[in-house]
């Protein structure tokens, strides 16, 4: 298959064809397009990924796998029947007082029926493909093994970490082969949703499992459609739409990370709603706190910092810092002085992602996705209203994210939990310096003992009170070690040891 698709060179560095003679990559994309094509949907899948990383691949790369569909044609309901028989407990017929047995959409992974409850809700009932399992399950394992042979034969791959890569994209496609994983998700940012006005169909519990999930059927049209765009407020669907998906992103930490046109919907005298939650991002506190790290550093110009961000996120990979920091200082002055409104995020977004390839960086996964869903956003708000102006809407929130990280309560949460980390510490510290103390007798090391009782008493208060006053200090310094290291790992863990060492010492002193 290799052979075929002119991959023959690159088989040969895999050691998968040992006849043939190792050559550099393709040059031409569309000769990758043809071979994830014919390898299967998970490598189409895996190939549509691909090309919403700009960080990795240059335009024409991404521009060619944007290219690839999933092109699958929906099963008859002959097919389907025993997946819903056995999940459902019964036949459709008997569970709904309807059912459509010509899907309504079809992909890879799962094909929808409309239906209508015995209740009189109407619903739409999703199926996964049978067989599916273990066809996602064999193909990854080709690709992870691909993956794991490119990342020590081909130093110009391994720069892209593929198997950090195939892993993030296997987590993906295992939570979208899962159809109560989608449930969950919906559920969870709809609570979270429902405070911007925005909502989201409702599941049955009752009739969802790994492979079918029942949910409500909204009314209205999507965002796709021309006629959803007829009787609507178009500067209030824009603002309503990128609140949504930025608070999602910089505040919640769970977004949906497929919100296009399709999946929104504009329903009748009605908010906005967001549909198909298959996929789903997620960024960690720590993650967020670094894109404020990264957010002040660019705001301060402190180009050095925001160097240090991006070296995190790419693996602390050795490149030329100097010129790295002259690029990066040269993209902030190349949009410090442009006004908000005449700012494009794909513009900002090209010009980074062009920064690292340069310098063979790369984005973890979770950060890559955001920065599509992003690209997304605005694709869709310049869908609803044309001049509407996303970047606006970022800075007052990236603000509002920074003061949320300086909030008294927040840093007093921190210093609860230091202080709880602190005490669980300094309570096995005698244990320690016991066991360090033994050792030093069974060592053969000389320890004086006093033989006078009287002495010995004023010595041990003498000697607790000194043990005390130091306990005192450096519980005061881990206490601070912990606070500092959320700005600086480096100092707060500097602090911590000598703090530690202080207890050690104290404890060991026999005078």
């Amino acid at each position: 298959m290799f052979a075929k698709h002119g991959w023959r060179g690159v088989s040969a560095r895999l050691g998968i064809d040992r006849t043939a003679s190792a050559e550099p990559l393709p040059t031409r994309p569309e000769t990758l397009v043809e071979l994830l094509q014919d390898l299967g949907p998970v490598a189409v899948k895996l190939g549509q990924i691909l090309a919403t990383r700009d960080d990795l691949l240059g335009p024409e790369w991404t521009g060619a796998l944007a290219t690839l569909q999933d092109n699958v044609a929906p099963l008859p309901y002959e097919d389907i029947a025993s997946v819903l028989l056995e999940d459902l407990g019964a036949a459709p017929e008997e569970v709904f007082s309807s059912f459509d047995r010509t899907p309504i959409a079809a992909a890879s992974i799962a094909q929808v029926h409309a239906a209508r409850l015995k209740s009189g809700e109407e619903v739409v009932v999703k199926v996964r493909r049978p067989g599916m399992a273990r066809i996602v399950d064999a193909d990854l394992r080709l690709l992870r093994r691909l993956a794991r042979l490119a990342e020590r034969r081909m130093p110009e791959v391994a720069r892209l970490r593929p198997d950090e890569l195939l892993r993030a994209f296997s987590k993906g496609l295992s939570d979208e082969m899962d159809l109560s994983s989608e449930a969950r998700a919906a559920e969870e940012l709809g609570e979270f949703l429902k405070t911007l006005g925005i909502t989201v169909p409702k599941f049955y519990w009752e009739y969802t499992s790994h492979r079918v999930n029942v949910q409500q059927r909204l009314s209205g049209f999507s965002v796709s459609d021309e006629r959803a765009l007829e009787n609507i407020d178009p500067h209030l669907a824009a603002t309503s739409y990128s609140q949504a998906v930025l608070r999602m992103i910089l505040f919640n930490g769970l977004f949906h990370a497929d919100p296009h046109p399709g999946n929104v919907w504009v329903q009748p005298d009605g908010p906005l709603a967001f549909i198909d939650f298959g996929a789903v991002g997620r960024l960690s506190p720590a993650r967020r706190d670094e894109i404020v790290r990264l957010i002040l550093a660019i705001a301060g110009e402190n180009h050095a910092q925001a160097v240090d961000v991006l070296l995190d996120w790419a693996g602390r990979p050795a490149v030329d810092r100097s010129a790295l920091e002259d690029d990066i200082a040269a993209l902030i002055d190349q949009f410090k002085g442009t006004l908000l409104a005449q700012i494009q995020l794909s513009a900002i977004f090209e010009a980074t992602f062009a920064i690292l390839r340069t310098h063979h960086l790369g984005l973890p996964p979770d950060l890559a996705l955001m920065l599509r869903t992003l690209l997304i956003a605005e694709g869709v708000v310049r869908r609803l209203k044309p001049d509407f102006d996303i970047a606006a809407e970022l800075a007052p929130l990236a603000r509002e994210l920074m003061l949320e990280r300086l909030d008294p309560r927040r840093a007093f949460a921190i210093g609860k939990s230091a202080i709880t980390s602190v005490a669980a510490l300094t309570s096995r510290i005698p244990e320690l310096a016991g066991h360090l103390e033994r050792y030093a007798r069974t060592g053969k090391i000389e320890v004086a003992v006093e033989s006078n009782p009287d002495e010995l008493i004023a010595a041990t208060i003498r000697k607790s009170g000194r043990q005390l006053a130091i306990s005192i200090a450096a519980s005061g310094m881990l206490v601070a070690a912990a606070i500092v290291s959320q700005q600086s790992s480096a100092v707060g863990i500097s602090i911590a040891i000598v703090a530690v060492m202080a207890f050690i010492v104290t404890m060991l002193r026999k005078t």
